[in-house]
C-alpha cells in the first residue's frame, strides 16, 4: 500500500512539474514575440543613408529633382552577435509626365566622373510615383515589406515647394523554422503552438509631406500607419505594429567655392519607445565627395563617406557605433548604398558629330563661291 501511495505520489509530481514546464514554455514564447516586436518596433528604418535619400521613411520626398533614383542599400547589424538584424533594400522614384512637358531634366551629359549631386527643382506641379522592397531579419525572425507611393508637389511661397505623398503595400512576417534551435527535438509545445502557425501577412499603410528648395528640405511622415495586430493562427499576442513618426531637417550651406556644409537633424517616434534623434552635419567637396557625422541620442555615433563615381553612379559607406552598455557585445553596424540617377541626358557625341557636318557643309559653301 505505501509503494502505490508513493508511485502514485511520484507520477503526480511527474504530472505537475510536466504541466509546469509546459505552462512556462508557452509563457516564454508568448513572451518572446512581445519582446522580438517591440525590438522591430525599435529598429524600424533604422537606417545612416535617411539624410541623403529621405524617401526610404516618407513617401512625399521622391522626384524632388528632375531625375529618376534607385537606390539598393545592404545592412549589417551586431556583426559581433550571430543571428544579429541583417536588412537588404532596394527604392526607386520618379516624376511622371502628364502632358508634354518633360519631367527629366538633362543631367551629366558628357558622363563625367565625380559629378554634382542633382539639384531640387521648384516651381512646377509636379507628380512623383515610387516604389520601396525591404527584408529584414534579427536570428529566426524575418520581414518583408513591398510598398509603392504616390506623390504630388506644388508650388509654395516663391522658390519653395509643398508636397504630399501617400504609400500602401504588403508586409509578411514570419518565423523561418530552419533557424530555430530546440532543445528538445521533439518539443510538442513548439510544434503545436507555433509549427503550424509561423506566418502573418498584412497591408498597411504610410504618409507623408515636405517642403523644399535647393538649399533647404524639411519633411514630415508616419509609417505603420494602420497599426496591425500581431496574430499568429489566431493567437492573440497582444501586441502590434506601432505607428512611427519622423522628422527630418537640413539646410546646405557654402563655406566657398570648393566646400559645402549641411548640418541635419532626424527625429524618431515610435509608441511605447523612447524619443530619438540623429544631429550631425555632413561636409561636401564640390558637391561630388561627402563626409558626415551623427549622433544617435541612444548612445551612437554614425560615420558615412559617399561619392558620385562615373555614368551616374554613386557609393556610400557607413559604420554606426554604440557607446552605450551593448557596445562590448557588438562590434558595430556596416551599411552599404549603391545608386543611380538617370536623366534626360544630351547625345553629346552625335551633337558634336552633326556640328562638325554643318561646319564642313558651310566651308563647301564658300569654297565655291
Amino acid at each position: 500500500m505505501m509503494k502505490r501511495t508513493e508511485l502514485s505520489q511520484e507520477t503526480s509530481a511527474s504530472f505537475i512539474n510536466h504541466r509546469s514546464i509546459s505552462i512556462m514554455k508557452y509563457l516564454l514564447i508568448s513572451i518572446s514575440l512581445l519582446f522580438i516586436q517591440e525590438c522591430w518596433s525599435q529598429q524600424e528604418s533604422q537606417f545612416a543613408n535617411v539624410i541623403s535619400n529621405p524617401f526610404i521613411v516618407n513617401p512625399a520626398a521622391g522626384g524632388m529633382a528632375g531625375v529618376m533614383q534607385f537606390e539598393t542599400t545592404a545592412r549589417r547589424q551586431w556583426l559581433g552577435y550571430k543571428g544579429g538584424p541583417r536588412t537588404m533594400m532596394f527604392t526607386g522614384n520618379s516624376q511622371i509626365k502628364t502632358g508634354r512637358r518633360s519631367v527629366l531634366s538633362e543631367f551629366n551629359a558628357k558622363s563625367a566622373s565625380l559629378f554634382k549631386n542633382p539639384k531640387p527643382t521648384t516651381g512646377a506641379l509636379k507628380h512623383i510615383v515610387g516604389g520601396k522592397f525591404i527584408n529584414d531579419a534579427i536570428g529566426p525572425f524575418s520581414k518583408t515589406s513591398v510598398y509603392g507611393s504616390y506623390a504630388i508637389h506644388m508650388p509654395f511661397m516663391n522658390d519653395m515647394n509643398f508636397g504630399v505623398g501617400l504609400g500602401a503595400g504588403w508586409s509578411n512576417f514570419r518565423i523561418n523554422q530552419d533557424r530555430v534551435v530546440l532543445f528538445q527535438d521533439d518539443d510538442q509545445t513548439y510544434a503545436s503552438f507555433l509549427g503550424n502557425s509561423s506566418s502573418q501577412n498584412i497591408f498597411d499603410a504610410n504618409a507623408g509631406l515636405v517642403f523644399y528648395n535647393e538649399r533647404f528640405f524639411g519633411g514630415l511622415s508616419v509609417s505603420q500607419a494602420l497599426k496591425n495586430d500581431v496574430v499568429f493562427n489566431n493567437v492573440e499576442t497582444q501586441s502590434s505594429y506601432n505607428r512611427h513618426l519622423f522628422l527630418i531637417a537640413k539646410y546646405k550651406l557654402d563655406v566657398n567655392t570648393d566646400f559645402q556644409l549641411e548640418p541635419s537633424v532626424f527625429i524618431k517616434y515610435a509608441e511605447n519607445s523612447p524619443l530619438s534623434a540623429d544631429i550631425g552635419a555632413k561636409v561636401l567637396y564640390h558637391d561630388a565627395i561627402w563626409l558626415g557625422l551623427q549622433y544617435r541620442t541612444s548612445n551612437a555615433f554614425i560615420v558615412q563617406v559617399g561619392v558620385n563615381l562615373v555614368k551616374n553612379l554613386y557609393l556610400s559607406y557607413a559604420y554606426e557605433f554604440s557607446n552605450g552598455v551593448i557596445r562590448t557585445a557588438q562590434n558595430g553596424t556596416h551599411e552599404i548604398n549603391l545608386g543611380i540617377y538617370i536623366g534626360n541626358n544630351r547625345k553629346v557625341k552625335k551633337e558634336m558629330e552633326r556640328e562638325e557636318k554643318k561646319k564642313e557643309v558651310q566651308e563647301s559653301k564658300e569654297q565655291e563661291l
